[in-house]
């Protein structure tokens, strides 16, 4: 899964790139995600005193609201070791980029994910060059400063195809493969979901396939949506 971080200090532009890239992205035909890292540890996006938040003082882990224009999940949970794989997984099927705002510690040092850089003064830019890798472009307020690095500036103000462009060229091979070798069959073990390639998921599910066709009753003709579950019995059943 393609992913971008988009990090930086309070105020430097992050929030800007991200809509600039969201909307870009869309209009040509991707389908992104955002993900946003809150540091304050007593956040909620819960409201005090409505019926979610009562639900989620009475015990319930998740909460689900339904509206006519919108679904909220809200699931409480310790994310202190949150890891990429998690948010990942927290992304819908369908998700084709995922774009992150924050999350520092976990991306900095990460070379599979590109980094966008907001910053506000020079100190910023020098320190963001030491500590992430690999940068993608800088952005914000700051210009003259960070054209003095081989590391490209973009104005999201007035370039906002500029940016686009930049992610979409990073991303687009792997976005193409994704599509390509859409995932044909799936094996979760509880919550975690097995890593499969191409082979392995044509392997598997032909072999599963062969085995349901000679089954009384079941008539494969190809396209099936087939589920098996098994779950664990105790020793008293």
């Amino acid at each position: 899964m393609p992913i971008i971080a988009v990090v930086g200090s309070k105020k430097s532009g992050k929030t800007t790139a991200i809509e600039t890239l969201v909307k870009g992205l869309t209009k040509r035909g991707y389908k992104v995600a955002t993900v946003k890292h809150v540091p304050e540890p007593d956040f909620t996006i819960d409201t005090q005193g409505k019926d979610t938040w009562r639900h989620a003082k009475a015990g319930a882990t998740t909460i689900i609201s339904v509206a006519p224009n919108e679904i909220a999940t809200i699931k409480k949970a310790d994310t202190t070791k949150y890891s990429l794989e998690q948010i990942i997984k927290d992304c819908q099927e369908d998700t084709e980029i995922i774009i992150l705002e924050g999350f520092r510690k976990l991306t900095e040092q990460n070379p599979t994910v590109p980094k966008i850089v907001a910053a506000k003064t020079t100190e910023e830019i020098l320190d963001a060059s030491k500590h992430f890798k690999p940068i993608l472009t800088f952005v914000g307020p700051i210009q003259k400063e960070a054209t003095k690095l081989k590391i490209p500036y973009i104005d999201t103000l007035k370039e906002q195809e500029k940016l686009v462009n930049l992610v979409e060229e990073k991303v687009a091979a792997q976005v193409k493969r994704k599509r390509k070798h859409k995932e044909e069959l799936k094996i979760q073990i509880n919550e975690q979901t097995l890593p499969l390639n191409p082979f392995v998921q044509k392997f598997i599910k032909n072999t599963i396939l062969g085995m349901i066709s000679t089954l009384k009753g079941a008539a494969i003709k190809g396209g099936e949506s087939v589920s098996i579950i098994i779950k664990s019995l105790s020793k008293h059943d």
